[in-house]
């Protein structure tokens, strides 16, 4: 249905409830980015479904260029999300969630309880202090976030401006897990094949035209596997709050060392210091791989701020090409290096989701995995 507008055909006044999406594709050309921009535009359809079947009156997509088949609202390349964002709040006086690309694996459910929330006079987001999406009772509250380059602060201007109470939504694997990096694409498809994640069409589609995660996945089995041994060892170290620590010492059965280092990094728009970054600095390549080897048999690693410390400025095709394991690829020496040392370790390296919503993933996933394999056994 080419230039379909999403929304209700009558709507309900000036105090309509709108849900936003902003579609910000990365601009570098290489394949694990072309994938994240498809994977992302695929969240965002299925997302703007289940916006409207959880009764927001009106679905608004940002877009810098067209999508197939959805209406969107033009926006200039160089165009901050904050100030698309404001621009759009000057005259939304009803409930509004804006949530980025839109979320994998938030239901119906979750966005009728938003809307609820919303409605009900205040404001709730997914992550304080670096969102992924958040609802606010009065649109125009989110004039607040002009100027801001990326989403990550916008709860905390809102919160500091006071003019509404900000409520942190329940902390699941459904309201954290983002898609920024190929390692969560890649918790996703391991994810929803053991059935522990409801996942839209589009995006289901999507991750069925990407063989590539074929191997990555396997690599992700063998890190969610540790998670249900009583005797296994688990590493998870970045940026990794206290909460999401407390779920994975609760619902799994190994042993668990959490190194949690530089939350709020990109809110706090400073070069981080990384106690692995350290450990690499003083030992060495060699001497950095003996000791993360004695840490545990598997490790969940947010590389974001290790790098960052260490000031290695690499590319974000590097980077994903990191986070695939596909050291074969990456540009930069000392990271392509450092991943070739790790190519037959059960580290997934990835940014800030890996360690939040995808580990909560991960841990669901673990068991139904387990499940799954003790019922085909049986």
């Amino acid at each position: 249905m080419p230039g379909r507008r999403l929304g209700r055909t009558e709507m309900s006044g000036s105090r309509q409830s709108e849900f936003w999406l902003c579609h910000r594709p990365f601009g570098e050309p290489c394949a694990p980015v072309r994938m994240l921009n498809d994977m992302r535009v695929a969240v965002l359809r299925d997302t703007a479904e289940r916006a409207l079947a959880a009764g927001f009156d009106r679905v608004r997509v940002f877009a810098s260029e067209p999508i197939a088949d959805l209406a969107v609202e033009p926006t200039r390349a160089d165009q901050s999300i904050g100030d698309i964002v404001a621009s759009a709040a000057q005259e939304a006086s009803g409930p509004v969630c804006y949530a980025g690309s839109g979320m994998p694996a938030m239901s119906v459910d979750d966005w009728s309880s938003v809307r609820a929330t919303i409605e009900a006079g205040a404001a709730t987001v997914n992550r304080m202090f670096s969102c992924d999406w958040i609802g606010v009772p009065d649109g125009r509250l989110l004039s607040h976030a002009s100027g801001e380059a990326v989403d990550n602060r916008f709860a905390l201007l809102i919160r500091e401006a006071g003019d509404v109470p900000v409520v942190s939504y329940d902390r699941s694997a459904r309201s954290l897990l983002d898609i920024d990096t190929p390692a969560d694409v890649t918790v996703l498809k391991a994810a929803a094949s053991v059935g522990s994640l409801e996942i839209g069409p589009a995006t289901r589609a999507a991750l069925a035209q990407q063989p590539e995660l074929d191997e990555p996945v396997q690599l992700a089995f063998r890190v969610f596997d540790v998670m249900t041994q009583r005797d296994g060892e688990l590493m998870i170290a970045g940026r990794v709050s206290g909460s999401d620590w407390a779920a994975v010492d609760r619902d799994t059965s190994c042993r668990v060392r959490v190194l949690s280092e530089e939350r709020g990094l990109r809110s706090r728009q400073r070069r981080a210091r990384s106690l692995l970054g350290e450990l690499y600095e003083w030992g060495g390549p060699d001497g950095f791989l003996l000791a993360l080897d004695g840490l545990g048999d598997a490790m969940f690693w947010d590389t974001r701020p290790f790098l960052s410390h260490l000031g290695w400025d690499v590319s974000r095709c590097d980077r994903f090409w990191a986070d695939l394991g596909r050291w074969d690829e990456i540009g930069d020496e000392r990271l392509r290096g450092l991943v070739s040392m790790l190519q037959d370790s059960a580290v997934m390296l990835g940014g800030h989701s890996l360690v939040s919503g995808g580990m909560l993933a991960a841990i669901d996933a673990a068991w139904s995995r387990s499940e799954l394999e003790r019922e085909l056994s049986g």
